[in-house]
C-alpha cells in the first residue's frame, strides 16, 4: 500500500504474530484490558457462485463482565450478514468488525474522521513535505486543514498508527462474566466456487463421458483450515442484497491442484442443488483449490450443426454463403445412471476421441445451470466441414403488406462423418408455407424449421416458397 510510511509497514510486519493478543489502551489511570482471541472451530463453508457462508463454533472462553472475544474472519464490509448465537446463559452486548489493512476504500473508511498526513508542495520550490489534517470525505478524498479542505490522492496519504490489524476480526463484547461459547455465521463475498467440466465425446457410439470438478476460491486474507465444504448451484438469495465492497485489491494466486479423490453426490436443496464434499479441505489465503465433484458419468450425445437466419423482405439475387455453428447436444436418459446429474453453471471443455483413441480438443464454452435430467448443449464454434449457401431465387410483392419469396438452400458436408443439420428460418410477419422441395420444411409459428442428416461428402439442395403478411 503506497500511502503507508516505511516505519509503519515494518511495524505491521514485525508484529503480525503479536496480533494473537490485541491490547486496548484505556484512558489514563485505568488498567489495561486484554482481548481474548479465539479461532473458529469446526468451520463449515457453504459456497455459492459469488459469495460464501461461513459458520463454526466459538470455543468456550472465560471472560470478565464486558470482556471482548475476538475472532478472525474473512473480509466483509457489513454486519448485516454476521450473526452470533451464544449458548444459554450468555449475552452479547455488541458486535464490531475491527478495521484492517484492506483495499484503499476500506482503509480510508477506517481513518474517516481521524488525523492523517499528506504530501503538500513547499512554495514554488517543487519540493514536497508532509502536512496533517482530518480525513473528512472519501470520494473524492478530502482532508480538512487550517487552510480549508484539500483534495488528496490516495498514494499521497500517510496513515499514523491507530491500531489497524493485518486481518479483520469480529469483536464480540460479552455482557456478563463467566464462560462464553457460541456459534458464528457470516457472509463473505471473497469466498466462492465454480464448476468445471471436461467432456470426452465418442462419435462412434454417440456418447460423452463427463468429468466434473469444483474450483473453490478464497480471495480473502484468511486461511481456513480443515473446513467442511458444501457447494451450491446458484446465487445466495437475500431479501435485500448487502452492499458488499469489491474483493481485496491483491493478485489472485491461482494454483489449482486437481484432486481425484472421493467424489460427492448431488442432492436437491429447495430451489437449488448442492454437493457435500466428502473430506474437509484447507483453503489458503488468496488461493484456489480444484477437487472432484462427482464420479464420471456417460450420457448420450451427438454433434449438431445449427443455423438460424432472418429472411429479409426485399429481393436479393446475391449468393449468401454462411458458416454453420456446431454444438454438442447432450440428452440425459429419463432413468438410469445419466438421469441424476444436475449441471451447475461453469466452464466446460469438450474433447473428441480420435480413431487412435487420443482426445482432441473440440471447443470450450460456459454452461448455464440445468436441472437434473434436462438436455443441454455446448457451443463448439463455427464448422469448417458443413457449409450453407442461401440464394433468393424469386421475390414478388403482392401489396404493401404482403409478399412471396422463394429461397434455395445448398448444404454441403465435406467431413468424414454424418452431420445432423438443424436450420431455422425466421420471418417478421404472419407466415404461410406454400411449397417446399423436398418436403422436409415445417412451419412453427413465424419460423420454418428444417432437419436432416447429411451423409459424409454429400450435398443437399432445399427450395421453399413462403407468403408473408406484415
Amino acid at each position: 500500500m503506497t500511502g503507508l510510511d516505511t516505519v509503519f509497514r515494518r511495524w505491521v510486519i514485525n508484529f503480525r504474530a503479536a496480533l494473537v493478543w490485541l491490547v486496548v489502551l484505556s484512558a489514563p489511570g485505568q488498567h489495561l484490558e486484554a482481548r481474548e482471541r479465539v479461532v473458529l472451530a469446526n468451520p463449515e463453508l457453504t459456497l455459492y457462485a459469488r459469495q460464501g457462508l461461513v459458520s463454526g463454533v466459538l470455543p468456550k472462553t472465560s471472560v470478565q463482565a464486558g470482556g471482548i472475544v475476538e475472532v478472525p474472519i474473512a473480509e466483509t464490509t457489513t454486519l448485516a450478514g454476521v450473526y452470533v448465537m451464544p449458548n444459554a446463559g450468555n449475552r452479547v452486548r455488541q458486535l464490531e468488525i475491527t478495521p484492517w489493512l484492506g483495499a484503499p476504500q476500506q482503509t480510508l473508511q477506517a481513518y474517516l474522521g481521524q488525523r492523517v498526513e499528506f504530501l503538500s508542495p513547499v512554495g514554488d520550490t517543487g519540493a514536497m513535505r508532509y502536512a496533517s489534517g482530518l480525513l473528512k470525505a472519501l470520494q473524492p478524498i478530502l482532508v480538512s486543514t487550517s487552510q480549508g479542505l484539500q483534495t488528496v490522492a490516495f498514494d499521497q496519504l500517510r496513515f499514523p498508527d491507530i491500531g489497524l490489524a493485518v486481518n479483520p476480526s469480529l469483536a464480540v463484547t460479552i455482557e456478563d462474566a463467566g464462560s462464553f461459547s457460541g456459534h458464528l455465521v457470516y457472509v463473505a463475498p471473497g469466498l466462492s466456487w465454480s464448476a468445471h467440466y471436461e467432456m470426452v465425446y465418442d462419435p462412434k457410439v454417440r456418447e460423452v463421458r463427463i468429468y466434473s470438478s469444483a474450483v473453490l476460491s478464497n480471495a480473502t486474507q484468511l486461511a481456513i483450515e480443515k473446513a467442511g465444504v458444501t457447494v451450491v448451484a446458484g446465487q445466495l438469495s437475500t431479501a435485500a442484497s448487502p452492499n458488499f465492497q469489491p474483493e481485496m485489491d491483491m493478485p489472485m494466486l491461482r494454483s489449482a491442484a486437481m484432486d481425484r479423490g472421493p467424489a460427492a453426490a448431488a442432492a436437491p436443496a429447495g430451489l437449488q442443488y448442492q454437493w457435500r464434499l466428502p473430506e474437509r479441505v484447507t483453503l489458503g489465503a488468496g488461493r484456489s483449490l480444484q477437487v472432484a465433484l462427482e464420479d464420471p458419468w456417460v450420457v448420450p450425445a451427438k454433434r449438431v450443426f445449427r443455423s438460424r437466419s432472418l429472411v429479409q423482405r426485399y429481393p436479393s439475387g446475391a449468393v449468401q454463403p454462411q458458416s454453420v455453428p456446431a454444438f454438442l447436444s447432450v440428452t440425459p436418459q429419463e432413468t438410469g445412471p445419466s438421469s441424476n446429474h444436475p449441471i451447475a453453471a461453469g466452464l466446460v471443455r469438450v474433447f473428441e476421441r480420435s480413431p487412435t483413441g487420443q482426445p482432441i480438443l473440440m471447443g470450450e464454452d460456459q454452461l448455464t445451470q440445468s436441472p437434473s435430467g434436462a438436455p443441454f448443449e455446448v457451443y463448439l464454434g463455427r464448422a469448417f466441414d458443413v457449409r450453407l449457401t442461401r440464394t433468393t431465387t424469386d421475390f414478388r410483392r403482392i401489396n404493401d403488406r404482403l409478399y412471396e419469396v422463394t429461397l434455395d438452400l445448398l448444404l454441403e458436408n465435406t467431413g468424414k462423418t454424418e452431420a445432423a443439420v438443424r436450420l431455422q428460418e425466421d420471418f417478421n410477419g404472419e407466415l404461410t408455407l406454400l411449397a417446399s422441395t423436398p418436403e422436409m420444411v415445417n412451419q412453427v409459428g413465424q419460423s420454418l424449421s428444417i432437419e436432416l442428416d447429411l451423409a459424409p461428402q454429400s450435398k443437399q439442395r432445399i427450395a421453399y416458397t413462403a407468403r408473408v403478411r406484415y
